[in-house]
Parts: structure tokens; sequence; C-alpha cells
């Protein structure tokens, strides 16, 4: 006898919010008394999923960009979360945790080194916070290609988690995980979640006031509706700040939900990583390429017009200029580092070790040296390593998420670039932005004057007041 089986994914992340010039989060409007959006979500979302023991009941992602935060600020909850993942490990053998690129970058528009350091370094992230390797990787707004899908592969992850509408076939049985073939020929295994049920618990309020009400109202009905005989793994997914900041006390809906109300109608809860354990994929289906789960135009909402923001002219130029700002700082890492470091690249790679506080930059500059450096070498390849971890930085998928130039999210993402680029200035005596800024004058605001090369400007100039003041 066919048996029903039901999940829901959590997908928690916040951006760096950290001015670069600062390492501090600045006051941020709307935050009111908690000082920045950071804080609040955490008091009205993260503490209290931790509290509820909420991280052991469901398949969960956590940005490595929010832990970071989490251990500087509140390391008690990081502790808490990864004591809870623990006790699913040491239960099934299996964690119900998934891994995330480090920054929140949409993946198809990353370049194949980017999309290797990203996946490298949140792997890092994954095993320092949880003790072991991932299983499973969460792709930022689920955007991917198929050359992304073969870099998760190639890092041995085994599946990821996808919308419906990112399958070719839209009559696809989504309660079954499915092979995606891959270039290289191997495969990646994809779950898609439904989409009813993941939009009622996002966007509709009343279908989560109840656990029980939304088992029999509309967890059944959608079983019901199924006309497969076999084992059925229905899988919803949505923000994880769902659960308490965007509607509050639903952690104590999720906790009841999924300790309780799901249960006790003989559905069994479940999360990927368990399913794959206990049964064998058998179904292969293709995927639609440069798709995403909160843009139905593909991926165009972070890099031009569309849809979701028909007006968002100031979309492109913003990202022509980031991708020619990012190129012209990885040909003076490569050219600069050339004689002095045997792989640059690779040091790169594992620089997520310093900023997880395995090892000092010192010590992993010394690791990678093909010779003595001198104070002087040593300063360059630090501060183009600096320079490299901030363009990273800026390609951050909130960025381009809102309707305006003029928001907290875009500057933040101009900070980052200004920051990576008077890092290289300081280092070599070049600033790699000269020559492409005027790209930035094409992004204009529509609720107010700015445009982008005044906000890039602004921040470089604050870059060259703080070396100036410090001596530099």
């Amino acid at each position: 006898m066919a048996k029903n089986h039901f999940g829901i994914h959590g997908h928690f992340y916040q951006p760096p919010r950290e001015d670069p010039f600062s390492g501090e989060i600045p006051n941020e409007y709307g935050a009111g008394s908690y000082g920045n959006w950071t804080e609040r979500i955490f008091q009205e979302c993260y503490l209290p999923n931790a509290q509820t023991g909420n991280f052991q009941k469901m398949s969960f992602n956590i940005g490595p960009t929010l832990f970071a935060w989490m251990e500087k600020h509140h390391p008690e909850t990081v502790r808490a979360i990864s004591d809870q993942e623990k006790l699913v490990y040491q239960r099934t053998g299996i964690s119900n945790a998934m891994a995330q690129p480090y920054y929140h970058i949409i993946m198809p528009l990353a370049s194949e080194r980017d999309k290797r350091t990203m996946i490298c370094w949140g792997i890092k992230d994954y095993v320092t916070r949880f003790g072991h390797e991932p299983k499973g990787m969460w792709l930022p707004e689920t955007a991917m290609d198929l050359a992304s899908l073969q870099a998760l592969q190639e890092h041995d992850i085994e599946f990821t988690i996808l919308a419906p509408w990112q399958a070719k076939d839209p009559k696809l049985d989504i309660t079954q995980p499915y092979r995606v073939q891959l270039p290289n020929q191997q495969e990646m295994i994809v779950f898609f979640y439904n989409s009813f049920l993941s939009g009622e618990i996002s966007f509709n309020p009343s279908a989560t006031e109840n656990a029980d009400t939304f088992v029999q109202n509309w967890l059944i009905p959608q079983i019901n509706a199924l006309s497969v005989d076999h084992n059925r793994f229905m899988l919803a997914a949505s923000d994880g700040e769902l659960y308490g900041h965007h509607q509050l006390f639903r952690e104590r809906f999720l906790s009841y939900l999924l300790d309780g109300a799901v249960e006790k109608t003989g559905i069994q809860h479940d999360y990927p990583a368990l399913w794959l354990r206990d049964h064998v994929v058998e179904q292969s289906t293709e995927v639609l390429e440069n798709t995403s789960w909160s843009c139905h135009h593909g991926i165009e909402r972070w890099r031009n017009v569309c849809g979701d923001a028909p007006s968002a002219t100031w979309k492109k130029p913003v990202r022509d200029f980031l991708n020619a700002l990012a190129d012209a700082i990885d040909s003076v890492f490569e050219n600069h580092l050339h004689n002095l470091i045997r792989d640059g690249w690779k040091l790169r790679d594992e620089y997520v070790d310093v900023l997880l506080g395995s090892t000092s930059v010192e010590e992993l500059i010394d690791q990678h040296a093909n010779q003595q450096l001198t104070p002087g070498q040593r300063s360059l390849v630090r501060l183009l390593l600096e320079a490299e971890h901030d363009r990273l930085c800026m390609f951050s998928s909130d960025a381009w998420f809102f309707f305006d130039l003029d928001r907290i999210e875009l500057l933040n993402t101009l900070k980052y670039a200004a920051h990576a680029a008077g890092l290289v200035e300081q280092a070599t005596g070049t600033n790699p932005a000269t020559g492409i800024i005027d790209i930035l004058a094409q992004a204009h605001s529509e609720v107010s004057s700015l445009t982008g090369d005044i906000a890039f400007l602004g921040y470089l100039k604050n870059f060259e007041m703080k070396l100036d003041q410090e001596g530099c």
C-alpha cells in the first residue's frame, strides 16, 4: 500500500549588511528598536524557531552570511541549531540540513570559477557548523542552469530542490525526485516542491493559523487528488523568515505541524535526504535552464527589466558595471599573484578558512606562497584577497530583487564594489573601476535623484578618506 510522506523546507537567509568600511551594520530604517533588520528578524524568527526545536523537525538551509552574523552576535543560537541537527543525524544517520553557496548569488549568472568558489565556501561553512559533509545544497532563488548543477555534482552534492515550473514536463509527478543528466554524463537528483502548498503557506495567512486545519483542508486534499499508487513525498518550501517574521507566531504552527498534526493522520514526516536513504530514484527528467522560483521570467529579475519590475532599467547597467569590475579585479589578482602564489584561485577557494576563523590570512598566504615573501608582497596578496572577497559579495542577489535603485540592498552592493576597487588601488596604485564608472551613470532611481555612479563614487571617496585618516 502506498504511503504518504510530507516535509517542509525552510530557506533561512540574510544578506551581509555590514558596512565594509566599518565592519558594523549601521542603523537601518524600519528596524525600529532593533537597530538593523538582521537583529529584528533574528528576534522574530531565528531565535523562536530555535527555541521551539524546529531545526530538528524541518528540512532547512541557513545562508553562511546569516550564520556568520549569528556566530558573532548570538552564538548560543548557533549552538542550539547545530545541536538540533545533531539529534537528527545521530538518530537517522542522515542530516535534515542542506548547504548553500556562501553568497546568495544567482548561479547561472556567475562564472565557472565563481560557481566553484561559492560552492566550496558553502560546503566548508556547512562542515564547520555541523561536522560532516552535506548531501544537498539549496541554490539561491533556486536559480539554475546545467553548469550550476554540474558544479554541485563535481563537489559531491547529491541533490537540490527546485520549483515545479523548472521542469520541462509540466505534468511531472512531483511526489517523486528525479535524476537530471548533466553535461559531464553524471547526474543530479532534484526534488520539486509542491507549488500550491508552498504558496498557501507563504502568502495565505489563514492557511497557517491552525496546523490541524492545514492538514485537513490543504494537505490531505492535495494527496487525495493524486492518482499514483506508489509512495509519495509531498514537499513544501518557503523562506524560513515566514515563520515568525513575515507571519507572527508561525514558528508555533510549524512546530506542531511537524510534531503532531501530520503524523496523527497517518502521514509520515520526512525530508529529502532521508527519503533518498530509504527510496531508489528511478525516474529521470529534464530541466529548464536559467529559471528560478521567484521570477517567472527566468532569471531576468537579476539582470534586466522583466514583468516583475518592468521599469527597473537600472538593473542592466548595474549588472554590466559589476561584471566589468569583477573582470578587472580578477585580472589584477591573477597578474600580480602570478609570481608569488602557486595557484591564486586555489588560494581564493581556501580563503573561506580565514572567514571561518580556522586560520589567519598570514598563515594561509604562507601555505600557498612559492617563495619567501617580503612584507610588501604579503600586504599585496592580503589586500587583493580581501578585494576578491568583496567583489564576490557584491553579487548577492538582493541588490536586484526590488523595483528601485535607491534601496539599502543595492547601495550595500555598491559599497562592497567601491571597497573592492579601493583595496585594489591601495595594493597596486591602479583603480580597476577607471574607465567603466560611466556605465553606472545609466542607472537612475525613480524615487530620488540618485544615480549609480554618484553612489559608487561617494563610497569610493569614503574609502580614500579612511586611508588618509589611517595614514596609509
